[in-house]
């Protein structure tokens, strides 16, 4: 019975991806139907193409790319050491700070745009590269998974390093790093897909499309002047902006569910 649930949710996972494929592949005809069949009598492979040169997509993928690995690779320098104060330091203010930054956490993105553009115009970082990643380099989210993984490393291993004479900083990057792996595979994994489907944050705080990324591009296949959108090659847009997802999720899943929910079976 529950490999059947399984089965009955992946289908339903996997349905829409598949409903897309389909819709990027129909002529245009065809896909303002709206058909849920998902079997495509002729292949419109050349609506990938159109796609890719209707939106230059070739210059927005490489901003997508270019901006995931500057999150990434400059975040980790904040975020780890940020988290290790939190969870083995004690220091003046750590109640008052970790409260702080747990209500920035808690306030939806939506409803700091407009103070943050503000500030952001007055100190001349709007639609450059610095103020874009600048946000992310302080992710409350990446502090609070690296805290808590910190925390479950053995105390006994942290006092023998200590005990050695081993600095804070040596605890951290050659004891620590090395036993919570699977969560920093795990949240470069996360970060990178939250980073590569941003569109909010990129639209508000670009006015060219000098460093706008792929989700923002995408919108524009969207817009005509007359008749109806092509939804066809929208899809086929959307469908190259999924597919390096798609093969983050096929190939890391077990990964990601590993260190979020642990190997410990009746513990979430």
């Amino acid at each position: 019975r529950r490999q059947r649930q399984m089965c009955i949710r992946d289908r339903l996972f996997v349905y829409p991806f598949a409903w897309m494929f389909s819709m990027s592949l129909r002529p245009l005809i065809e896909a303002l139907s709206f058909d849920p069949n998902l079997w495509v009598s002729d292949p419109q492979w050349s609506n990938y193409i159109y796609a890719w040169n209707q939106a230059q997509l070739s210059h927005y993928v490489g901003n997508s790319v270019k901006y995931s690995i500057l999150v990434i690779g400059l975040q980790y320098f904040t975020i780890i050491p940020a988290a290790y104060g939190f969870a083995m330091m004690e220091f003046r203010g750590k109640k008052f700070l970790w409260s702080t930054k747990f209500l920035g956490m808690m306030l939806p993105a939506e409803a700091t745009l407009i103070p943050v553009y503000f500030f952001y115009s007055k100190m001349g970082l709007v639609d450059n590269w610095f103020g874009l990643i600048l946000p992310s380099l302080f992710s409350m989210f990446g502090i609070y998974m690296f805290m808590g993984a910190f925390k479950q490393v053995p105390r006994e291993v942290i006092e023998a390093a200590r005990m050695d004479h081993a600095k804070n900083r040596t605890i951290m990057l050659k004891v620590m790093l090395p036993m919570i792996a699977p969560v920093l595979v795990t949240h470069l994994i996360t970060s990178f897909i939250s980073n590569w489907n941003e569109y909010y944050w990129v639209l508000v705080m670009t006015n060219t499309q000098a460093i706008r990324t792929l989700p923002v591009a995408l919108r524009g296949l969207l817009q005509v002047e007359e008749g109806v959108p092509e939804w066809n090659v929208a899809m086929a847009g959307t469908m190259i902006q999924l597919a390096p997802i798609l093969l983050m999720y096929i190939f890391a899943s077990g990964k990601i569910k590993t260190a979020m929910v642990g190997n410990k079976k009746g513990k979430l």
